[in-house]
């Protein structure tokens, strides 16, 4: 999975608290295991009814990507707020 890939997959459209995401300045989007797929700089939050999606920058290049995350895995999303 690419990191456009990642991000578009993981940014949304979940149940979320909105105002601890906007609190953030980037998103991780991670899989089970906790290695970073992609890392993005948030600028927003678009409402999907009773759920949300993250707006933002993809950080393509990221290094943190491929990398095991600092933040542990305790969410069911794939997202962690950094």
């Amino acid at each position: 999975m690419s990191e456009d890939e990642a991000w578009q997959a993981g940014r949304g459209i979940w149940k979320f608290n909105a105002d601890r995401a906007l609190s953030q300045d980037e998103v991780q989007i991670i899989n089970t295991d906790g290695t970073v797929l992609a890392v993005a700089r948030i600028t927003g939050i678009s409402k999907h009814g009773a759920r949300y999606a993250l707006e933002g920058d993809l950080l393509r290049g990221d290094p943190r990507v491929g990398q095991p995350t600092p933040s542990p895995h305790m969410s069911r999303n794939p997202v962690t707020y950094i």
